[in-house]
């Protein structure tokens, strides 16, 4: 009877024991992954308005040489880093800038503190050749730490002086986009295309504030503002066509060919 009991005793002893192991055990862990998940949160809080983490950087155009920029250790009021980020910013043509006209290179340590909602604006500059019309450079924008997140933006840069034009669209897309950059000064384009092969988007506002002729395979737009990016849309009556044309100037007619 007596070695029954020092038995039932020894068993509870070890169960007890083994409980309290486990439970040490469970409780480290969550201990460990909790502070891993906040490591984590704050990481996914490294944010920016034009620059994104996605694998296929978003694309942006922009007329002229230079664009603004913020870099943010937030997402919104509720999701705010509760320590400082440091981070680089790098690209791959141009210049950065910080709003104190602070110089950014690959080497420049930049912070974000942390508790509270920051941002810092990054300005990039390129200065165009003579004989350049575009410029295409991607920013990177790098977290540093235990836990690493790159942000990215491609700009496309459009020479603004005097005016130009290009025209987007690729085979089997029923219809084309025709860009038109006044540059520096107020313009009048008058556009030409072939009505047995396009049809001009009409409901346009610059179309139908335009002259458009009794044909309907010319318009005339009078008077555009400088600094003005007009799009027109012409639909195709064989898809299997492609109107592309690269940034080209113009001395105020444009012919789709």
């Amino acid at each position: 009877m007596i070695k029954r009991r020092i038995i039932t005793v020894i068993s509870v002893l070890l169960v007890v024991t083994l409980l309290f192991f486990v439970i040490f055990t469970v409780a480290k862990y969550i201990t460990k992954e909790g502070k891993q998940s906040k490591l984590t949160s704050q990481n996914f809080y490294f944010s920016s308005n034009f620059l994104k983490s996605d694998k296929v950087p978003p694309v942006y155009e922009i007329y002229g040489n230079t664009v603004t920029f913020q870099v943010r250790n937030y997402v919104d009021d509720m999701r705010i880093n509760d320590s400082e980020t440091i981070y680089t910013a790098t690209a791959t043509e141009g210049n950065l800038k910080k709003a104190d006209e602070t110089v950014i290179n690959a080497n420049t340590e930049l912070t974000l503190s942390g508790g509270t909602k920051s941002s810092c604006s990054i300005t990039l500059t390129y200065d165009f050749a003579s004989d350049e019309l575009e410029k295409e450079i991607t920013v990177s924008v790098t977290g540093t730490g235990d836990f690493t997140q790159i942000l990215k933006a491609k700009f496309i840069f459009i020479k603004k002086e005097g005016l130009r034009y290009e025209i987007k669209d690729q085979e089997n897309r029923d219809y084309a986009e025709l860009y038109i950059y006044t540059g520096n000064t107020a313009s009048n384009v008058t556009i030409n295309w072939d009505n047995t092969k396009l049809l001009i988007d009409e409901t346009n506002d610059y179309v139908f504030k335009g002259t458009l002729n009794s044909y309907k395979n010319s318009v005339k737009i009078n008077n555009i503002d400088a600094d003005t990016t007009v799009k027109t849309v012409f639909l195709k009556k064989d898809i299997s066509q492609d109107y592309t044309c690269g940034i080209t100037k113009s001395d105020g007619t444009i012919n789709i060919n």
